[in-house]
């Protein structure tokens, strides 16, 4: 991923970015490309305009150079002349005349339009909103393929770290037992979002700043965003969770490598090449691959390297990178406009995130999307949910009850009238026909 020397030679005509959805994610890394050669925010869009604005105030852009637009004549002479855009229209950012548009909203309806509409245009698109990859990725993919521009995961999260690092780890001949992300804390499936910034225990100084959304906080408390993010990452590789589900171990380091290893070798898996998490109870792992060695002699050379960490005499190894960060989408970005190059993708569904209910909920009431009161995401291998008729997580947003659930149950298609009139449900029931 040598791509300076490519960005520099850029700095004349830099690679154009519209991102859609400075939130906090967003607009960290919104700054960062204002700081990096051979490539610009030439356009920022959200709901809420100020939000735009105020990254690009953030980011050192004068105000003077920043042009509000809501028409697609208006963002088209306003690049012309030079200016930057900010826009409260994210379609009208994803068709505009850029080289990469950055879909950052984590809605995954919203993140459908814009995608499709991106690649309908012809930009190429990275896509930092797992929740819509989790529910439509392999769709989108393909979609990409045939208009002939680059599809990709954000290398700034951990579903593409996870993925970048077994790809590592293949290219030395090494066999994936295990891979995938730590997490922050132990779950509580029942909670609301305003459990969510008291939990994070949350400075207010980042709280003024940044704005965060409670509800997106409480997607990672009740389980739902590792879900998606862990189904992401195994729906890229073709990995399905291991035959008893995912064990999420709460351990150390070492632990995990104890215990993400086959049955028959003194762990828990009843088979390898699967998506997995780990519970840390020491330095957070964002994202981490088990792998084993089968070359005696290589075995014996990773055991005797002081910093790598191995069991049964280096036969198995554990490999792991200790943090993310939103300003490495850069990567992506660049992956793509100078190469053509997505960093990671989503290619099949051999995994599903579905819903189970964080209370009783009974008949005419309409269910909540991530983060709210009713329903938490998990992960589930795709051929038991389909056989289950589980509803994808997403697709339940609007959803109204039809009959009497239970806390913890999951939510089948006998369970809830579906909003059909989302894009989003269009774009999976197209997938399901082609897929």
């Amino acid at each position: 991923m040598n791509v300076m020397p490519d960005l520099e030679a850029r700095v004349d005509d830099p690679i154009s970015v519209a991102l859609i959805g400075p939130g906090v994610y967003g607009s960290h890394l919104a700054y960062q490309i204002e700081q990096t050669l051979g490539v610009t925010p030439t356009i920022l869009a959200d709901l809420e305009l100020e939000k735009a604005t105020d990254t690009f105030q953030r980011a050192g852009v004068p105000d003077t150079r920043v042009s509000v637009e809501n028409d697609a004549n208006g963002v088209k002479n306003a690049l012309n002349e030079g200016m930057r855009v900010a826009t409260t229209e994210g379609t009208l950012a994803a068709g505009a005349p850029v080289d990469v548009v950055i879909e950052a909203t984590g809605d995954a309806e919203a993140a459908a339009v814009h995608a499709w509409e991106a690649i309908d245009t012809g930009n190429d698109v990275v896509m930092v909103s797992a929740e819509v990859d989790a529910t439509i990725g392999p769709l989108l993919s393909r979609f990409a393929a045939h208009q002939g521009v680059t599809y990709s995961m954000a290398y700034g999260d951990e579903p593409a770290q996870v993925v970048q690092l077994c790809d590592w780890a293949r290219a030395q001949g090494l066999e994936i037992v295990a891979a995938g992300q730590g997490t922050e804390l132990t779950f509580k499936p029942h909670a609301t979002a305003e459990d969510s910034l008291d939990r994070y225990d949350l400075p207010d100084s980042f709280i003024e700043n940044n704005q965060p959304n409670a509800r997106m906080y409480n997607t990672f408390l009740d389980g739902t965003k590792v879900a998606v993010e862990l189904c992401v990452a195994a729906n890229a590789l073709g990995f399905p969770p291991d035959a008893n589900g995912i064990h999420m171990p709460e351990t150390d380091r070492d632990g995990l490598l104890e215990t993400l290893r086959p049955v028959d070798h003194g762990g828990v898996l009843e088979r390898t090449g699967v998506i997995d998490s780990v519970t840390p109870t020491d330095t957070n792992p964002s994202a981490f691959v088990v792998t084993e060695a089968t070359n005696e002699a290589t075995q014996s050379y990773l055991s005797q390297r002081y910093n790598i960490n191995t069991i049964d005499n280096g036969r198995y190894q554990i490999f792991h990178r200790p943090f993310h960060l939103p300003q490495e989408t850069i990567v992506s970005v660049a992956m793509a406009a100078l190469y053509d190059q997505p960093t990671g993708v989503v290619t099949e569904q051999t995994t599903e995130v579905v819903a189970s209910a964080k209370r009783d909920l009974e008949p005419g009431e309409t269910i909540v999307g991530g983060g709210g009161d009713t329903i938490y995401g998990h992960l589930e291998d795709a051929d038991l949910a389909d056989e289950a008729k589980l509803v994808p997580f997403e697709l339940l947003a609007g959803a109204e009850v039809t009959r009497p659930i239970s806390t913890d149950q999951p939510i089948s298609e006998e369970d809830v009238d579906l909003k059909t009139d989302s894009a989003l449900y269009h774009l999976r029931q197209l997938q399901n026909a082609l897929l």
